[in-house]
């Protein structure tokens, strides 16, 4: 007689709640034990049972975000399963859509499904036309008790019970019932206080967090314990907004009358409402999503915190930002950088990408990595580090989309911290910009994956000068220099007039500068510090006329004194050696 086939067995089962779980002998082991005693009965058929367990409890069916199915499916794409038993059809999946997908990966890897006690062959079309309908009414009974559900809860909320979640800060629930917890009520009443003293959540969540106030501390029921956490703006209008506070219960939309007891006055809760809705908005608003930011979705913070691109309208002229998420959320007072000029910010990334790029021995430290991803009979190292060089090129030649987008090609994010800048780079996007700027350097067949990014970090601090805020170097030079000139025409007249007095003086061995400050009715001070900028170093005097010095600086800085020696004058006014 011939050896039966061995047929691998795998056992699903399925609960949609925690419920009884904890039990030594519950649902899940019912449905298990009915599935084993069905195989024992196969086993004169070659079925074998495996020791794998296949177990979800408290996953509905209706999703297959489910740990156990997932694993399931995985053993039998990799061949490890020949039947699938189940105590009912509706354990595997609830969903109609779902449950044809897994039927037809069960066809495709030849796998056998059977339900213990819904007797059917998925070999005939009887038994698929059977099939399928008992998962619609599976399905449909699913539909109809998801109805009921939504039913009970709202005419639940109509009588203002309260039906769980997350419970309110002020309230503790006992017996599924609100319970005026008095210690977080103290909070909820002094937010609501100070909101309508101050009108700004902005301020409030300061003084939240001097006073170690923190939101809803709470334990759900799987026994996990959530900590409060510092109160945000949003807590905060989430707070000013919830009508539980009224003794009131909200469900989608209208407002019903609530089984618990309100501790705010109706009448402060109104004056809140109307403080937030009357609240002028920005004047000016530009719109942010339509304006070109050259780094939009790419800046943090040393948090994790993205910067979001805003703007602000002053004398007709728009400035643009970029705002700190966590000044915002949090507040501003505890963020070490608030808000960084748009301009400001892509002008330093963009002029060390420039020097980056064009820097040979950066170009070939990289380059190794980047050669990774193009195609063996791409140019030679030599040819590549020549390309980038070209970048800065090329740059001035795009437009500001063009920019925009080989920006966020190479740039995987910039992360801004008090003390430094890192660029992340993409290798990926190196390669393909490399493909951009020499047809020759072709990337690799398929798509490559590897894009470990390459962070250079470039120290900085921020220096405040005439209420404006400016990149440098640790040592004081301005990373803020941009290619596009800027002249300061006090600046250019002072050098002139500078060289101008100087020549008078040497002219005549009796003028002082006393004399020619009263014969030109200037105060002598005056002409004193532009004689003095005669002094400055040839290479300061020429970034001056050519309106290349750095952009902090003002004719101010060169009135009051500054060192005599040229080295000094440098580094004092923020030069770079080769300025």
């Amino acid at each position: 007689m011939a050896e039966k086939i061995k047929k691998r067995c795998a056992i699903y089962t399925r609960k949609s709640t925690e419920e009884g779980l904890d039990q030594d002998f519950n649902s899940l082991d019912a449905q298990r034990e009915a599935a084993e005693h069905h195989i024992r009965a196969q086993a004169h058929e070659g079925w074998v049972l495996l020791p794998s367990r296949y177990d979800d409890g408290g996953f509905s069916g209706g999703s297959m975000e489910r740990p156990a199915v997932k694993r399931l499916i995985q053993d039998i794409e990799d061949g490890l399963i020949d039947v699938v038993v189940v105590y009912k059809i509706d354990r595997l999946s609830r969903s109609m859509t779902d449950f044809m997908k897994i039927m037809e990966l069960f066809e495709k890897q030849k796998v056998s499904f059977v339900s213990v006690t819904q007797h059917f062959n998925t070999d005939t079309s009887m038994g698929r036309l059977t099939l399928n309908i008992l998962q619609s009414f599976a399905q449909f009974e699913r539909e109809m008790t998801a109805e009921r559900i939504r039913d009970k809860f709202a005419a639940s909320k109509r009588k203002g019970m309260w039906m769980g979640g997350v419970p309110p800060l002020g309230y503790d629930v006992n017996n599924r019932k609100l319970e005026i917890n008095p210690d977080e009520a103290e909070i909820v009443q002094f937010i609501f206080k100070r909101f309508l003293e101050m009108g700004s959540a902005t301020q409030l969540v300061g003084e939240l967090k001097e006073k170690g106030y923190q939101s809803k501390s709470w334990v759900a029921r799987s026994g996990r314990f959530h900590p409060g956490k510092p109160i945000t703006k949003s807590s905060i209008y989430k707070i000013l907004d919830n009508p539980v506070y009224i003794g009131k219960i909200s469900h989608k939309g209208t407002i019903y009358e609530g089984e618990h007891v309100g501790f705010i006055d109706p009448a402060d809760f109104d004056k809140a409402k109307e403080i937030r809705e009357n609240r002028v908005p920005n004047s000016s608003p530009l719109r942010c999503t339509q304006a070109q930011y050259l780094l939009r979705g790419l800046v943090f913070d040393a948090e994790g915190y993205t910067f979001t691109c805003a703007a602000v309208k002053k004398a007709g002229k728009r400035y643009k930002y970029y705002v700190s998420t966590q000044a915002v959320k949090k507040s501003y007072d505890d963020c070490p950088i608030k808000t960084l000029s748009a301009p400001l910010l892509e002008g330093v990334i963009i002029e060390q990408m420039r020097r980056i790029l064009t820097r040979p021995e950066w170009s070939k430290s990289v380059i190794g990595k980047v050669k990774e991803l193009l195609n063996d009979n791409s140019p030679d190292d030599t040819k590549i580090v020549q390309t980038l060089q070209n970048f800065d090129l090329l740059w001035d030649e795009l437009f500001p989309l063009e920019q925009q987008r080989l920006a966020k090609l190479i740039i995987q994010k910039v992360v801004v911290y008090p003390e430094k800048v890192i660029i992340a780079l993409r290798p990926l996007g190196m390669a393909g910009l490399l493909h951009e700027m020499m047809p020759d350097a072709k990337m690799k067949k398929g798509q490559p994956t590897e894009n470990t990014p390459l962070e250079i970090t470039i120290p900085i601090k921020f220096k405040l000068h005439g209420g404006r805020k400016y990149i440098t170097t640790p040592d004081g030079r301005d990373l803020s220099v941009a290619r596009r000139p800027k002249y300061e025409n006090n600046m250019i007249r002072a050098v002139g007039r500078g060289h101008q007095y100087l020549e008078m003086l040497e002219a005549d061995p009796d003028l002082t500068i006393m004399k020619l400050a009263e014969r030109e009715k200037l105060d002598h001070g005056y002409i004193a510090k532009t004689v003095r900028m005669t002094q400055l170093a040839p290479d300061i005097i020429e970034a001056i006329l050519n309106g290349r010095q750095p952009y902090s600086l003002s004719l101010t800085d060169f009135m009051k004194p500054f060192p005599n020696g040229w080295e000094d004058q440098r580094q004092h006014f923020g030069f770079s050696v080769n300025a």
